[in-house]
């Protein structure tokens, strides 16, 4: 089910099925900020990650010496999610465990997604309520995908990325089977500014681990607007698209995908966040609009 949010400034839709943002659209200049989706190049839109971000080596983890088996990014952006919000300006989306997510994930949770629409901007918070009897482990993250190009006459090369403070920012590299190497390479040797360009994604996504800033502006030289994420809760930043595609994903993890020599006990997984029982632990991420 779609669901809207309305202010004087956007237009916001969200499909209760993984709590998927489906649309960003300012009615002011009537411009689509949120890729639409095309099943032939990408064919989500912003999927929701949990209870893990990236891949698994192999697949699969180990908890209390039992195996599982999870696909990439979790279970949470295909799960029907339930409204227990919901006003012209707010909605509520939540989903807990159940005896197909216990197959993959021994844990008894509560996850919810909240949209908050003030003005020109979105906020999206994530939150965990552990209902283990024991700490519960997991991750999450966002996986927008922003229009890129958004306007006529413009091409990808004419946007750049610009962070909120001069560092120098480097990208671990990915390896063939989608995990996490020890190996970085420099994308921006001091600076704030980085120019759009495919070559950045020949080796799938430019992974920030521990990243200085903790915000960033997707923007384009030809046309005024400009769309910035602030992600202070979240430790790692992902940017990712595919060779030719409209669009670039810009994503906030609380986490990150198996390395290249992860051992594969849950416990130990990067960036894996620990909550102990009755624990509710949030992390917000906001999307905002600027057109003049």
């Amino acid at each position: 089910m779609i669901h809207s949010l309305q202010s004087e400034f956007l237009h916001v839709e969200v499909n209760s099925k993984g709590a998927e943002l489906n649309s960003l659209f300012s009615t002011k200049t009537k411009t689509e900020y949120l890729w639409q989706g095309d099943p032939s190049v990408w064919g989500k839109r912003a999927p929701v990650l949990f209870p893990i971000v990236g891949r698994l080596k192999d697949g699969q983890y180990t908890y209390n010496g039992i195996t599982y088996a999870m696909p990439a990014h979790g279970f949470a952006s295909s799960a029907d999610f339930i409204v227990e919000e919901a006003t012209h300006n707010s909605l509520t989306l939540s989903i807990e465990d159940t005896a197909a997510t216990m197959a993959m994930y021994p844990f008894r949770f509560n996850f919810k997604v909240i949209f908050t629409l003030n003005e020109n901007a979105l906020d999206v918070v994530y939150m965990v309520t552990n209902k283990t009897d024991g700490p519960i482990y997991f991750s999450f993250g966002s996986h927008e995908g922003y229009r890129c190009p958004r306007h006529e006459g413009e091409v990808f090369e004419d946007y750049y990325l610009e962070f909120d403070r001069d560092a120098a920012y480097a990208s671990h590299i990915v390896s063939p089977e989608g995990l996490i190497t020890r190996s970085v390479y420099p994308v921006i040797e001091n600076g704030r500014r980085l120019p759009l360009s495919y070559k950045y994604f020949d080796n799938d996504s430019l992974v920030f681990m521990d990243i200085v800033s903790k915000k960033i502006a997707l923007c384009s030289h030809k046309s005024p607007s400009r769309l910035e994420i602030e992600y202070s809760g979240a430790p790692n930043l992902v940017v990712w698209t595919k060779n030719g595609a409209p669009y670039v994903c810009i994503e906030p993890w609380s986490g990150m995908g198996d390395f290249e020599n992860a051992d594969g006990q849950l416990v130990n997984k990067q960036g894996i966040v620990s909550l102990e029982k009755g624990g509710i632990y949030s992390c917000k991420h906001t999307i905002s609009i600027y057109e003049n």
